[in-house]
């Protein structure tokens, strides 16, 4: 099942969002798989990343134009060499998503509790919103 992501640029200096493509294995029910299902494939490709090796490290024209408008060039370099375990992230995410750390939403509405069902489409456009928790209080 194709659905895309929006993801929003770390580093950028606009608002720079953009539409990826993930490919799920399975179609998920719950809120829970489909976390679960997101986890495994990112945590898949970091670990490949780590293990990749570059025979010459340098960039294009194009690849430098691309990274200026995201607003970091750099080479991409990964200096933790630590693979990830899926299950220790797939439960860290989980738990966060019932801290209120953040919430999912599918087009434009969003979803519940972990385990009730969701109704998923091919094509769909799922938006992760991270919550920031502010310290301090009005006078």
């Amino acid at each position: 099942m194709k659905v895309f992501v929006n993801i929003k640029r770390i580093g950028s200096r606009k608002n720079y969002i953009s539409k990826e493509e993930i490919n799920l294995s399975t179609e998920p029910l719950t809120l829970r798989e489909l976390i679960t299902e997101i986890i495994k494939i990112n945590v898949i490709d970091f670990n490949e990343r780590i293990n990749k090796k570059k025979f010459i490290d340098y960039l294009t024209t194009e690849e430098i134009d691309k990274k200026i408008t995201m607003g970091k060039v750099s080479f991409g370099e990964i200096y933790n060499k630590n693979e990830a375990d899926v299950k220790e992230a797939v439960e860290c995410a989980l738990l966060a998503y019932e801290d209120g750390i953040y919430r999912v939403f599918i087009e434009d509405n969003e979803t519940g509790g972990l385990d009730e069902k969701i109704e998923l489409s091919e094509g769909d456009t799922l938006t992760f919103i991270r919550l920031m928790m502010l310290a301090g209080r009005m006078w």
